[in-house]
């Protein structure tokens, strides 16, 4: 039998084609797991692509449309997914934003708002309705993906995201404990650099900043991971996978880096 088989997994963030999202979903469907992916309504083409490719890969999974910063939204999503599969038992933290700059004075009220809204209150919402839905099955477990940038900083990130990740890390920590004596675990995956569409764009707009190549400056970024290379997407999701399963079943409330040994700002 496949370690999750008979689980149901909700993923977050679940709506590029070539994103981390995607990976985590296929990882938990590939261990026998009920997949459930969600997006807004702005990216609902993604996300469908995403459920076919499950789907035709011999895997269960479904779509729901929810903004996780919206609670009412939240709230019937995760009231869906227990209609439809009759339990919670995984949830994955995946959907974040990195807005904001590296400048104190150039952020503004908009930009510290929207990465809590997502990356702190969107995360402890769903969170909220999940420990509900797993407290009745009797137990499960949350992966929160924050990012290097929940344990350290380094020049150029933003300070909002950085804040919101930091503050993701610390919610999580409390959630371990207060939800541990119900059979619920919740920990943290910390990825460095993931080779995903936005990482290109990261490159371009380094390039940009620099004057120089995308090819340069991806060279001269991977030159500060020690495995010279940025993460596959695959590589973060087998990292939630083994949290997410009965393999860490006497595993909460920690941080786990997966980052080729970058430790910037430590």
């Amino acid at each position: 039998m496949k370690i999750l088989e008979n689980k149901v997994a909700l993923v977050t963030g679940a709506t590029k084609t070539k994103g981390l999202g995607r990976a985590i979903a296929e990882k938990l469907a590939a261990m026998g797991a009920k997949v459930v992916l969600t997006g807004r309504a702005s990216s609902k083409e993604g996300m469908e692509q995403n459920v076919a490719d499950i789907k035709a890969a011999g895997g269960d999974a479904m779509g729901v449309l929810v903004d996780v910063s919206n609670q009412a939204e939240v709230d019937a999503a995760i009231a869906d997914v227990v209609k439809t599969y009759g339990s919670l038992d995984i949830l994955v933290n995946n959907a974040g934003v990195g807005f904001g700059s590296s400048i104190l004075n150039e952020n503004d009220e908009k930009a510290w708002d929207a990465n809590y809204a997502v990356n702190v209150k969107g995360a402890m919402a769903m969170c909220k309705g999940a420990v509900a839905a797993m407290e009745k099955s009797g137990g499960g477990a949350i992966v929160n993906v924050a990012s290097t940038a929940g344990i350290a900083a380094s020049a150029g990130m933003p300070y909002p995201y950085v804040a919101t990740k930091h503050a993701l890390v610390g919610a999580t920590k409390v959630l371990a404990i207060e939800n541990a004596p119900k059979g619920i675990r919740a920990n943290v995956v910390a990825p460095g650099a993931i080779n995903t569409d936005m990482l290109q764009q990261a490159y371009a707009a380094i390039a940009e900043g620099a004057g120089i190549s995308i090819e340069q400056a991806a060279k001269e970024e991977n030159a500060s991971i020690p495995m010279g290379r940025p993460a596959e997407p695959g590589e973060i999701a087998d990292a939630i996978v083994y949290l997410a399963s009965p393999a860490a079943s006497y595993v909460t409330g920690i941080v786990l880096p997966v980052h080729g040994g970058m430790a910037p700002g430590i």
